[in-house]
């Protein structure tokens, strides 16, 4: 349903205006479900006035051995209508509280919702996630977290830079983390990254 940009409140409005159009940003709860804000071009905007969007979304969950440290973060993709022009990523640095909460609450893996705008019209979506598989993805997150060290938000962006820096689309970063995390492996990797 179309939506006027200038009737959501002020910090979404300024979210809205600064979103990329690769990045997923997460809102925390609304309504009881875990919401993702995304950006589509003004020739996607029909997907948001006809209400036709279906979405698939994955999670990579990695530990990274990185010099001393081991860095817990998650990537959640999410990809719109089966388009790779519409596939979304947000990491997720399970060392800090509010991220690894919105992380897990996401992981559930039942219902989620996304804030789909353009620069000048946006609509609430709730989705139903289904997903059928022997283990939690929590679980999976969970233990993540319990191999992490200490480690500064400053090393996870650079971990996160890496990782994500291997594609050069989001298509690519869409294949790269699904073959080191794939479904059969928990969507899960540990793995050694050298500083240079």
């Amino acid at each position: 349903m179309r939506n006027d940009n200038n009737d959501l409140q002020d910090n979404l409005k300024a979210l809205v205006g600064n979103l990329s159009l690769q990045m997923a940003v997460p809102l925390g709860s609304m309504s009881g479900l875990p919401f993702l804000a995304v950006k589509v071009l003004k020739e996607y905007e029909d997907l948001i006035e006809e209400g036709k969007v279906r979405c698939e979304m994955k999670p990579s969950v990695l530990n990274i051995d990185f010099g001393e440290e081991t860095i817990a973060l998650c990537f959640v993709q999410i990809r719109l209508n089966a388009d790779d022009n519409l596939i979304y990523t947000v990491s997720y640095d399970l060392n800090i509280e509010k991220h690894y909460n919105d992380c897990i609450e996401l992981l559930n893996m039942k219902k989620y919702g996304l804030l789909i705008a353009s620069d000048t019209i946006h609509d609430f979506m709730a989705f139903d996630n289904t997903f059928e598989a022997d283990f939690d993805p929590r679980a999976v997150a969970i233990y993540a977290k319990e191999q992490a060290s200490d480690y500064s938000p400053e090393l996870f962006a650079e971990a996160s830079y890496a990782i994500s820096s291997q594609a050069n689309t989001r298509r690519e970063l869409w294949d790269f983390l699904d073959e080191i995390t794939p479904f059969d492996k928990r969507w899960y990797v540990r793995m050694t990254m050298n500083k240079e």
